[in-house]
């Protein structure tokens, strides 16, 4: 598992990176911007203005897919407008960081970091 430094220092090269997240177009993540009540870029200023090194969940941690877009995800957990939300996101090579996960959580959280 990695240390709190390591997560800070993602956190902290993510958010500097802020103009080139994206948010994947996956129905589910659609539908949970519906429910929250926000658009993405909404969204995106909750997570940039709150996101904590205690909030990780997992990470880094390779693309399973058939053929992997080169890149480590992190998943952690926030609070948006007052649900629990799953995040999940891909630090791709190319600067962008894409939201692959942005919806209220399907299932108990265990943040390993938080008391």
């Amino acid at each position: 598992m990695v240390n709190r430094t390591e997560i800070i220092g993602i956190i902290d090269s993510v958010i500097l990176r802020r103009d080139f997240w994206t948010l994947s177009g996956r129905q589910k993540n659609i539908q949970a911007l519906q429910k929250l009540g926000l658009d993405a870029q909404a969204a995106f200023d909750e997570i940039y203005d709150n996101l904590s090194w205690k909030d990780y969940i997992a990470g880094p941690l390779k693309d399973n897919h058939p053929q992997p877009i080169p890149g480590d995800i992190w998943i952690f957990g926030l609070r948006i407008e007052n649900i629990e939300c799953y995040l999940k996101f891909q630090d791709r090579q190319s600067k962008r960081i894409t939201l692959i996960s942005l919806h209220p959580a399907e299932f108990p959280l265990y943040y390993p970091f938080k008391p």
